[in-house]
Order: structure tokens, then C-alpha cells, then sequence
């Protein structure tokens, strides 16, 4: 059986490790040519050109502010439910689909802190304060009993990175994190994150030496 590609429904983006090219590439199949788009979505994220996950992470603030939205009555405004109950589900369900696929994410402090802006404004609406009573960030993780936003992108990404160290070497995850370019080297001046130094500000916040990181991820 042959693959039959749609090239109305097909679209292509470039990632560029440098400046993006004024006049993109063009790309064919069947003859015809395909729409190169500066980003698209592919299972449930959004890939971009520039490999920055600004346009992700809005996205996912969006999607769990629409969640929010459709329980806000039925659960989170219902004074028959208990805090902790209202807490569970938003867990569950706002913060779930607020950090799809965050284990992948390579975050600068921007989007910490629109992540973290949406968090504490859904949890001062689940115990029905706003800024104007002046309760400090802190106080509200503590009465809701919640994590930090950038506590948990850290908690999931180093269970992630557990899980990859525990694969088989065979395993295309495992090669790709511990694999090295033989060619090429990072231009001069300040340079983008990759997700190894994403993975090693996790590990030393932590306080886990990365080369113990095996021995740890064994236990």
C-alpha cells in the first residue's frame, strides 16, 4: 500500500537554526507545491519556524482558560462543593490541558510568568479574592495547596527525563538525548536555550549532580 499525501490539507515549516530566509523554500509532491506556513499544529502543540514556544504556550493558556470558564459555575462559584474538591478538579482538568507537553518545553522567564499570571488568577477565583485584597502569590499556593506553575513544569520534566534515562540504549529518545553533533559549532554572542540546559537548570534546582543522574533515576 502506497501513501497518498493530500497537498491541499499538507502544509511545511521551515526551523531555522539561524536568521529566518526572506524567501522560503519551496517543497512538492505530486507535482504540486506545497504551502510552507510560519507554524502549524501537530498532535495537540504548535511547532513554529523560530522554534520558540511563545505561540504554544498563549495557546495553552487559552485552551485552560476556556476549561476553566465552562466549570467556573457548575464547580468552582458552587458553594456546595468543598475547597478541596474545586482545587482536585482544576488540577485535574485546567492545569492538565494548561501544561500539555511540557516536558518538551525550553521556557525563558516570560512565559513562567504568564503561566504563573494565569495560575494565581484561576486560584484567587476558586476562593473568591481578587488583587485588591492583597494577598500575597504565596499565600494563595498555600491555601489551595498547589505547586508553583514553574515547580511543576520542573516536576514533570524531570520525570520525563527519568523515564528517557531508564530506556533501553536502543531506544530513539534515549540516543537523542545523550547523542552529539560531530559537525558544526554555535555562533558567537548570546545564544538560545537548548533543552539540555533546560534539563540541567531542573537538575540543579533539585540540587542532583547530572553525573549521578543515572544512579538517581535507577531509584
Amino acid at each position: 500500500m502506497g501513501l497518498t499525501v493530500n497537498t491541499i490539507k499538507t502544509e511545511v515549516v521551515c526551523q531555522w537554526s539561524a536568521n529566518i530566509p526572506s524567501t522560503p523554500p519551496t517543497f512538492t509532491a505530486a507535482g504540486e507545491q506545497l504551502s510552507v506556513v510560519p507554524s502549524f499544529r501537530y498532535l495537540g502543540s504548535i511547532l513554529s519556524e523560530d522554534n520558540a514556544i511563545d505561540n504554544e504556550v498563549q495557546n495553552r493558556i487559552k485552551q485552560a482558560s476556556a476549561a476553566f470558564g465552562r466549570l467556573r459555575r457548575r464547580v468552582f462559584q458552587n458553594k456546595n462543593l468543598h475547597l478541596r474538591t474545586k482545587v482536585c478538579v482544576y488540577q485535574a482538568i485546567c492545569i492538565t490541558t494548561l501544561l500539555y507537553s511540557c516536558e518538551a518545553w525550553v521556557t525563558y522567564s516570560r512565559h513562567i510568568r504568564a503561566l504563573e499570571q494565569f495560575h494565581i488568577r484561576c486560584l484567587q477565583r476558586i476562593l473568591g479574592i481578587t488583587w485588591r485584597d492583597r494577598v500575597p502569590h504565596s499565600e494563595v499556593l498555600s491555601k489551595t495547596n498547589c505547586r508553583s506553575i514553574e515547580a511543576t513544569i520542573t516536576q514533570h520534566q524531570l520525570r520525563w527525563l527519568g523515564h528517557v534515562v531508564r530506556m533501553p540504549s536502543n531506544r530513539l529518545p534515549r540516543r537523542v538525548l545523550y547523542g552529539q553533533l560531530h559537525h558544526g559549532r554555535r555562533s558567537a554572542g548570546g545564544q538560545k536555550k537548548r533543552y539540555k540546559d533546560q534539563l540541567k537548570t531542573a537538575l540543579k534546582k533539585c540540587k542532583i549532580r547530572p553525573e549521578a543522574l543515572e544512579d538517581v533515576a535507577a531509584d
